[in-house]
């Protein structure tokens, strides 16, 4: 049975520091403050001085200031990186879930317990938290350690809190299989799984900034616990949710002091390959940490002019290009050993080459090339796929342009420029034995060349934006068919020269000279000015959790970053 109240917006009754902030162990053991309803009531402090506006979990804290569900402290601070106690979290849950209306006990949970009595043998009756603890005792949402203790002062772990409210409110639902999308599903307590896949089956599990991470045997921060809560208080109709996946925090997880010609992220965006601008290096980064994983530096006669990261994140190929002969080399390494594992020659060109494509494909079994060298006084254009394991060609396609493969790896998408700049997107599908042939040409979109851009999404549907001067558009197709799935108009600007798209099919991101940086969300609508200057490469991780800018003018007006480098934004969306 689902335990609800009636919550009131016009709520006027706040609590007082002692039950929210955690100050220090006098103050929690001090009598409790008795809660009073003033008269006329201030408006609940909404705003907190270290929580601005483009902190991860705003919406969220702002929201229960207003509901007058939690507070702030004196010096007008949230502290929201703070622990939140077993005794402090009842507090909430209370304010919550529980104090809009006379508390009212399932028929089911009645005991000889009743809220104002001590509960636990550590809960003396004077505890300022005592009755609070006792209602969410026999509501269902704590239950105590063996002992019958309930250790008011020990931090709440994040996996408690959301089984906290999944049992309180009684969700269901979810399989415990569903489990396998955090990378650390591994350390979630046998006992807790039932409550998590109820948790995340009702949609209150917020994770940042890795989305994938659920951290289940850490503290709950503040911040942490108001984006639980309010995320209930959405499941239960009672707020209004947060815009899923259309804002960005502006504030860089990490910030690698380096500048880069290109890089690109492991799938789940905790890696990142730079190429840097020299072609001297391959660099390969912690994106949560920013430390330096691994260094590779290319011989005197070699100049890198493509790598990519594999999907797992354990190996890295490039193309490079040796000097006299400007013979075009195709590389492959383990991120860990100093040797490579193998090396290929693609091509021979007349003069350097630039701008080359690599990708690994998303099973790590294969490696996608596409160079244009000067051969005879043309460009001669090759895409070829290899294996990685051992650097054989797999196959070279007659047709070469800039690619996008398929999540599954049943489509490859080639991008073809004819003479009259305009433009078109060929389709390739793998046969039964593992040979690309053509399958169609998707029709034709008014376009510039340097304008356009795609990628496969992550459901298999192909986004592709296509340019003229003055705007932009989103083509959604469907390769199976090749049908134009929906057609966007997006905020382009002629003088755009940044573009990237993400493969959740959400977040695009434009910069310019003129208009600016912008990151905006497809789905809602939402385009946030990016702080930033103009004249970087960008780079999304395949989950669309991760955005990597390049930042390449660092002595713009306004500029607090002293040298080239690249910042790693991660998303606010739970």
């Amino acid at each position: 049975m689902r335990f609800r109240s009636q919550f009131c917006l016009g709520l006027a009754l706040s609590l007082s520091f002692s039950l929210l902030a955690p100050l220090s162990a006098s103050v929690l053991a001090q009598a409790p403050v008795p809660a009073q309803v003033p008269a006329p009531t201030p408006a609940p402090r909404t705003s907190f001085r270290d929580v601005p506006a483009d902190y991860w979990a705003y919406e969220y804290i702002s929201g229960l200031a207003r509901f007058s569900v939690i507070s702030g402290f004196p010096d007008g601070t949230f502290q929201p990186n703070e622990p939140v106690t077993r005794a402090q979290f009842a507090a909430i849950l209370n304010q919550a879930f529980m104090s809009a209306q006379p508390f009212q006990v399932p028929n089911e949970r009645l005991n000889a317990t009743q809220p104002g009595t001590p509960t636990f043998a550590d809960v003396p009756n004077n505890h300022w938290a005592a009755s609070y603890i006792a209602k969410a005792r026999t509501a269902g949402f704590l239950s105590g350690y063996p002992g019958n203790q309930f250790q008011p002062n020990q931090p709440i772990l994040r996996v408690q809190a959301l089984i906290s409210i999944a049992n309180g409110l009684g969700y269901q639902g979810g399989s415990v299989a569903e489990l396998s999308a955090y990378r650390d599903a591994a350390a979630i307590p046998e006992y807790a799984r039932p409550g998590i896949t109820a948790a995340r089956a009702a949609n209150i599990v917020v994770n940042y900034p890795a989305l994938d991470q659920l951290l289940p045997n850490r503290p709950a921060t503040r911040a942490e616990v108001a984006a639980f809560v309010y995320q209930a208080l959405v499941t239960d109709g009672r707020a209004q949710p947060v815009a899923a996946g259309a804002r960005w925090n502006k504030a860089p997880i990490t910030t690698l002091p380096t500048a880069a010609a290109g890089f690109s992220f492991s799938a789940d965006g905790q890696r990142l390959l730079a190429l840097t601008t020299d072609g001297a290096k391959l660099q390969i980064w912690n994106t949560q940490t920013g430390a330096l994983i691994n260094e590779i530096t290319a011989d005197d006669q070699t100049r890198f002019d493509g790598a990519a990261i594999s999907k797992d994140g354990t190996k890295v190929a490039a193309i490079g290009q040796i000097s006299p002969t400007n013979t075009v080399e195709l590389t492959a390494w383990t991120i860990e050993a100093s040797q490579p594992l193998w090396k290929k020659t693609i091509s021979r060109a007349e003069s350097a080459i630039d701008g080359s494509q690599i990708a690994f494909s998303h099973d790590n079994q294969r490696i996608i090339t596409f160079v244009n060298p000067q051969q005879d006084g043309a460009s001669a254009p090759q895409l070829a796929l290899w294996n990685t394991a051992n650097g054989e060609t797999v196959q070279s396609l007659e047709t070469s342009g800039r690619f996008a493969l398929s999540p599954n790896g049943q489509f490859l998408a080639i991008q073809i420029y004819p003479n009259d700049l305009s433009g078109r997107v060929d389709l390739w599908r793998l046969n039964q034995s593992g040979i690309f042939e053509y399958a169609r040409t998707l029709p034709p979109e008014d376009v510039l060349f340097w304008g356009m851009d795609m990628v496969f999404r992550n459901d298999g549907l192909l986004n592709v934006l296509t340019r003229s001067p003055y705007d932009g558009r989103l083509v959604t197709w469907n390769p199976q068919t090749g049908t134009r799935v929906t057609s966007t108009e997006l905020p382009a600007d002629r003088s755009d020269d940044a573009i990237g798209l993400s493969s959740d099919g959400d977040s695009y991101f434009f910069g310019g000279q003129v208009a600016g940086a912008r990151l905006g969300s497809v789905k809602t609508g939402e385009v946030q000015d990016w702080p930033s200057g103009y004249g970087y490469r960008v780079a999304f991780s395949d989950r669309g959790n991760y955005l990597a800018i390049l930042n390449n003018n660092p002595n713009e007006v306004g500029s607090a970053l002293p040298t080239p480098s690249i910042s790693i934004y991660a998303k606010t969306a739970h």
